[in-house]
């Protein structure tokens, strides 16, 4: 009981700020996991940049339509 009591004690100003601000890693650390999952799954692409276009495709950062006209220049 009292090293709970430490813990809290040593951590309030942690504690407080938590309900003070809204901020959280929450959405960052799924698009770390979103990222993981293409990686692991991405052992069958061609090619390195079919897995950052498919990357960027699935955090919503490029659309389907903007990759045939780079594939065009490229």
């Amino acid at each position: 009981m009292t090293t709970s009591v430490k813990a809290l004690a040593r951590n309030l100003s942690r504690i407080e700020n938590t309900f003070n601000y809204s901020f959280s890693n929450g959405p960052l650390k799924g698009t770390i996991n979103k990222m993981k999952v293409i990686k692991r799954v991405a052992y069958g692409y061609q090619s390195f940049l079919n897995f950052i276009y498919r990357i960027l495709v699935s955090c919503n950062l490029m659309q389907k339509s903007n990759l045939a006209n780079i594939d065009r220049v490229a």
